[in-house]
């Protein structure tokens, strides 16, 4: 007798739990979340499996999904990129969501579509254009990026405009913080809000 184990592991962004979106969204939809990602093609990041199927594995009812994902969808933590057929149901794709913030102050949320593939490789390229400060259309092609409040995105130049004063905004950092992120969060403000980052007090 011959047994194995499985010993793939997925992963999440810190910044869920930090910025209070678990919370937000409920535990019923970060659990489909994480279902749709397990299922989600190693190449495409699309998947497809029924409400039922998500049920049973979650121990949930389906009317419970569906309102899951509608909440996941209203978060822009999910699209759809083909509605249901006969044969299957509806095709997600999960999304990773990085919030850039100085202290408490959400500066803006990166939003990255979940592909297993080329996750790493697009964040990879994200921190390239960034460091080099060339401009790459590819690194920022499939990227969406959602203003924080009292801040607006100008897609012409780029950058992060706001009425909010550098002064007003606290720089505090989180111990607990992962630092890669951090690391790139910060160097995507010098990239997005060169002004106001160059501002920005040091504590």
């Amino acid at each position: 007798m011959q047994g194995s184990i499985d010993s793939s592991f997925t992963t999440e962004q810190r910044d869920l739990f930090a910025s209070g979106m678990v919370a937000e969204i409920g535990v019923n939809a970060y659990a489909v979340w994480h279902a749709i990602k397990f299922y989600a093609d190693f190449k495409t990041g699309e998947a497809f499996p029924g409400m039922r199927t998500i049920g049973q594995k979650l121990g949930i009812s389906p009317m419970t999904v569906q309102r899951a994902i509608d909440r996941l969808l209203e978060a822009k933590m999910l699209r759809v990129t083909k509605p249901a057929s006969k044969r299957r149901g509806q095709t997600y794709i999960a999304r990773e969501k990085m919030a850039i913030r100085v202290g408490n102050t959400v500066l803006c949320t990166i939003i990255v579509d979940y592909v297993p593939n080329s996750l790493r490789h697009r964040l990879n390229k994200i921190e390239q254009a960034i460091n080099t400060g060339e401009k790459d259309d590819e690194a920022w092609a499939e990227v969406e990026i959602i203003p924080g409040n009292g801040f607006t995105w100008d897609d012409n130049s780029k950058t992060l405009k706001s009425k909010i004063k550098a002064s007003e905004i606290p720089n505090t950092r989180q111990e607990n913080s992962d630092e890669y992120h951090k690391l790139m969060g910060e160097k995507i403000l010098e990239k997005i809000a060169p002004n106001m980052s160059k501002k920005l007090p040091i504590k």
